[in-house]
């Protein structure tokens, strides 16, 4: 298949974008595994830009420490993280008027700077679909199949259950992806207070080299 651009499709008026244009049709021609949904990512990208400059309205959320979301990290240069996953809101004071939040990336991959999470996905996610079949006072065999086919889909992620320390990043809310599944919690639902202090604790370690346990209690300032 040929990707080369066609001139008589369109023209690009400015030198930089067309020469950085077919930069990108190089790349995604590479048939490297990375870049291969890379035009698609563009196109998003390009989408949410076009929004900032519309002033495109937003739909504002509120993200309570702990929360479990799903991003679109996009596609990135080198070991940086890229596509889809979940990941842990670490903010404590978040609130609708912020664009970001500051998150913990999950992956189903051990390695250097990952800390395991006991298959978070599995107990937290999927324990709340099934509280919220239950406590559903119109639920039907229709939405039973719903949440059940849900339910099923996340089973695939019993192993997204390794927080990326090393990764930690501020991300815009518009990268957050949702559902249309009125079961699905996620974006609502949080983990656990355990599996935050693990994550606190590893993260102190890790940029400081100190155990949050080392230190002197007299020392620790509590607000």
């Amino acid at each position: 298949m040929n990707t080369k651009v066609n001139e008589q499709d369109f023209t690009i008026q400015n030198k930089t974008l067309k020469n950085t244009f077919q930069k990108f049709e190089d790349i995604k021609a590479s048939n490297n595994q990375k870049f291969e949904k890379i035009d698609a990512w563009l196109e998003k990208e390009a989408n949410l830009y076009l929004g900032e400059i519309k002033n495109k309205k937003k739909r504002r959320f509120k993200y309570k420490r702990g929360t479990i979301v799903k991003i679109n990290f996009g596609v990135n240069p080198g070991s940086e993280l890229c596509h889809t996953h979940f990941a842990i809101v670490l903010n404590n004071d978040d609130n609708i008027s912020k664009d970001t939040v500051t998150v913990v990336p999950l992956s189903s991959k051990p390695g250097v700077g990952r800390i395991p999470l006991n298959n978070l996905i599995t107990k937290e996610i999927i324990k709340s679909i099934q509280k919220k079949l239950l406590e559903n006072p119109t639920k039907n065999e229709i939405d039973t199949a719903t949440a059940i086919d849900l339910i099923n889909e996340y089973k695939k992620y019993t192993n997204f259950s390794y927080a990326l320390i090393s990764q930690i990043k501020a991300v815009s809310k518009s990268r957050m992806i949702f559902s249309n599944n009125k079961f699905d919690i996620i974006n609502k639902a949080r983990c656990s207070a355990s599996i935050l202090e693990e994550i606190d604790n590893a993260i102190i370690k890790t940029i400081t080299g100190v155990k949050l346990l080392e230190i002197a209690p007299e020392k620790v300032k509590i607000n």
